[in-house]
């Protein structure tokens, strides 16, 4: 299971996912259980993405949530909340 935050820090990031992603609906949120490998699968779906954009979108917001992990500290072009 890949996970980039703890369990605690869940109904904040699912929050952002709602704020980003308003066409993926509670529900499948909900499936996701905090595993945001799956998010791109999700992204796909409700955009009608190719799988490298949603990957692409997938991985700024992973950047956002782990900042330390990206060196030159790029924000996305993206409402992301922190």
């Amino acid at each position: 299971m890949a996970k980039d935050f703890s369990h605690s820090k869940w109904p904040e990031i699912r929050e952002m996912i709602k704020m980003n992603w308003d066409l993926i609906d509670d529900d499948e949120i909900d499936t996701l259980k905090g595993r945001l490998d799956l998010l791109s699968e999700k992204i796909q779906k409700a955009y009608n993405y190719s799988k490298e954009r949603a990957d692409h979108e997938l991985n700024e917001f992973r950047q956002v949530l782990n900042p330390k992990k990206n060196s030159s500290y790029y924000i996305p072009n993206k409402n992301f909340l922190y």
